[in-house]
């Protein structure tokens, strides 16, 4: 066996407890890092529960509302009928054009468009009367047993006379045959 002396035998003590706590300090260190980057996944992992919780409380409302969708639905379907039949599109629009004291300058349907379940019918009218009426007329179709869409609404006055031209472009619709 070595024999040191004791001065060298200090040193080599220190040495290796210097070594030792240096060691030490690298794991501790090292462990510092992986907690970390423990850390900050629960918190990416908490962020994407609380963000799938919100989806499935979405869906729960959803579901619990079912009736109410189907009901919807059903109602709109109502509102689209299986036929174009655009002479009661032109006579439900000629009756609220005269309810509500305006005048007809132009009805144009235009090229039916083909869409997945249903078919849409593009019309234009111009007309000539009053604001109110213009306004009543639109709150009409609203209420409409057919589904017509609006899709713009240009209001001018109307040339010589006090009275505004109203164009309205919109869309009604009608079921495909499957």
């Amino acid at each position: 066996m070595l024999k040191l002396s004791g001065s060298k035998r200090q040193y080599i003590i220190i040495g290796v407890a210097a070594l030792a706590f240096i060691l030490g300090l690298v794991l501790i260190y090292y462990q510092y890092n992986v907690l970390m980057d423990l850390r900050a996944e629960v918190e990416e992992e908490e962020i994407a529960v609380d963000a799938a919780q919100a989806d499935l409380n979405r869906l729960l409302s959803h579901r619990d509302r079912a009736g109410e969708y189907r009901d919807r639905l059903e109602f709109a379907r109502g509102k689209i009928p299986e036929a174009a039949r655009e002479e009661e599109v032109l006579r439900y629009f000629q009756r609220l054009i005269d309810e509500h004291g305006l005048k007809a300058s132009e009805i144009i349907f235009e090229e039916h468009v083909e869409e997945e379940g249903y078919t849409t019918i593009p019309l234009s009218l111009t007309l000539e009367g009053s604001y109110s009426g213009a306004r009543k007329l639109l709150g009409n179709l609203r209420g409409s047993n057919r589904a017509i869409r609006v899709d713009e609404i240009s209001l001018s006055r109307a040339e010589g006379g006090s009275e505004l031209q109203i164009s309205i472009t919109a869309n009604t619709f009608y079921r495909s045959q499957p």
